[in-house]
This record gives structure tokens, sequence and C-alpha cells, in this order.
């Protein structure tokens, strides 16, 4: 597993603050359009700035086609060296006051990472006052020990952890038997398990017709994908699988049972389920995400092979509204 976990502070110490050289200015700006420059500048970050096994899809068509038409106000910092590469970026949208940064960030002994991130969050903070943002977060994937390090500097605290774990398919067969998803059948059954599975879940919970539309029409889905699984005429839970294409990884992206039948232990067959699917498909790595907190989840998950292999993490800064400009 790879050593890229937030370094824990000891208990009841806090960081210190970081000493901090400051950017030249001109090499660090915003940006508030979606413009081919940023989409450049990321996509040549994640491929300088992350090892080959940190990197996924989420800089891919599909994420450019969204930055371009942004459902809320889209905003960017970028950092670039005197020769105009880049070696930092934060990209982010504001909705009902909530700012949600992704921070990307390329290290090397001329700029360090640390230094990189505090210039750019810096870089945000008339943008921060200009658009009255009520909540800062910001998110680490994967996160060091620096993004914490800053984040703390800035007057954050951490709020979320999220592994990433990964496996070698094939894995155990499952022992329940499971079949695939209709169209135009099992939207509103899907919908319902996934509603009552996920109550209060700040991702997948609340799934609307609409966005079981779009999820649906994203390229990583294959409905034979959605593996069902039913007891007496009923879904009892379901297993939802993603195909990251270019990386050739099969990811196990949700589980759900349905409340009514918890403690039948259902959970390592409907995930197996899903696995079969994808090494049926020839795919040699399987992979999910699950709360860093959600010890029983890790526990099930590493009997069937599953290992950690980084680990997200996002700070939260309540913004002072004295410092904001006038509403």
């Amino acid at each position: 597993m790879p050593d890229n976990k937030v370094a824990l502070e000891a208990k009841g110490v806090r960081p210190a603050r970081i000493r901090v050289r400051r950017l030249n200015p001109v090499n660090r700006r915003i940006i508030t359009d979606a413009t081919d420059e940023v989409i450049h500048a990321a996509r040549h970050l994640f491929e300088h700035a992350l090892p080959i096994d940190d990197r996924d899809d989420r800089f891919s068509d599909v994420w450019a086609d969204e930055i371009r038409q942004p459902n809320s106000p889209f905003v960017a910092a970028l950092a670039c060296d005197p020769n105009g590469h880049p070696v930092g970026l934060i990209t982010g949208s504001t909705s009902r006051g909530r700012l949600q940064l992704d921070a990307l960030v390329s290290d090397n002994k001329h700029w360090p990472s640390d230094e990189v991130l505090d210039g750019l969050l810096c870089e945000l903070e008339p943008h921060v006052r200009e658009h009255r943002v009520d909540t800062i977060e910001l998110w680490g994937r994967p996160a060091f020990d620096w993004h914490d390090s800053v984040a703390t500097a800035h007057g954050m605290h951490r709020i979320r952890s999220l592994h990433q774990m990964r496996c070698s398919l094939p894995t155990t067969p499952s022992t329940i038997a499971t079949r695939a998803f209709v169209r135009g059948t099992d939207e509103e059954l899907l919908r319902e398990v996934n509603n009552r599975a996920f109550a209060g879940h700040p991702d997948q919970g609340n799934l609307s017709v609409d966005d079981l539309e779009r999820k649906l029409s994203e390229p990583w889905n294959r409905d034979g994908g959605i593996r069902l699984y039913e007891q007496d005429g009923q879904i009892a839970g379901f297993c939802w699988t993603k195909i990251h294409e270019a990386e050739r990884l099969g990811e196990i992206y949700a589980i759900g049972v349905h409340p009514d039948f918890h403690g039948q232990r259902l959970g390592v067959p409907m995930t197996a389920a899903g696995l079969d699917w994808l090494s049926d498909q020839g795919l040699t790595t399987g992979m999910l995400y699950v709360e860093g907190d959600n010890e029983p989840a890790i526990r099930t998950y590493r009997k069937l092979g599953f290992d950690i292999a980084r680990t997200d993490m996002a700070w939260e800064r309540t913004v002072d509204s004295t410092n904001q400009a006038s509403r």
C-alpha cells in the first residue's frame, strides 16, 4: 500500500503553520471560464503529478464537456513556472454558497507542493469574497501530508476520508445468482432500493429520475454491469459497476441492499457478483471507494482480496461573513 495518507498529528497537537515562499504573482492567476488552457493544464499535471496507479478518469472528455457548460459558476486557479509549464491547478464550482475545490499539484525542488497549493488558495480569496461563498471544501486526490499542513494553515479542518481499494481479478465467485438491469423496466425499482439503501448519503442518496438517467447515459455504464439480486419477486439489492476503459479498471461503483433484507450478509456476495461480471469483460483489476471510517465495509472488502491503494481527503472552512462583501 502506497504511503500516501495524511500523517495523523499526535493527539492534541496542532500542526505548525507552514513557512511559505510566495510564488511570483505573474505565474499565478484566476480563470473563470473552462478554457482549453485549463483542460490542458489539468491533464498535464495529472500525467506528471501522480504515479500511474493513482490515475483515474477524472479528466475525461465527459469532464471537459461538463466544465465547459457547468451547472454552477466555475473557477480555476492556475500556477505556472517561468517557462509557462503548469505546476499547480485548483478547479471548482460554487453551489448554494459552497465552493468545492480539487487541487492537483506537481512537486519538484523548485516549486514545493505546499507552497504552490498555499499560493493558489490565497489567489482564490478575492473570488470567495466576490461570490459570497459561505463554505470552502478542498479535496486532495490522493491526500498527502502537505495537503493537511496547508489546509490547517488556511483554517480548515478535515471532514472526510475516502479510500480507494483494489483487488486482482478473478476473485472468489459469488454465491448468489443475479440478473442484469433492464432499461425501460427496472429504473424505478433501482431508484427505490438505492434511495432506501443510501438514505442520507452525501453522494449516492436521494437519486432523482434525472440523476439516474444521467448515470445510465455515462460512457462508463453498461446495463449488464448493474447486477440485481431478487428474493420473492422483490429486488433485495444491487451491485452497480463501472468500466474505466483507458485504465482498464473495473469499479464497484455502488452496492445497495434494501433495508427489508438487512441481516442476510449480502454485502460480500453482491460485491462478488459485480467482480464476476467485470472479470467476464476481460478486466484483471477491480477497484472501489469506501468511506475511511466505515470499518465494517473495509473488513468485508478485505475478505474479497481488496487492499487500500490510496486515500482521498477533504477539508472544510466556514468563511467569516464579516470579511465578505456587503450583501
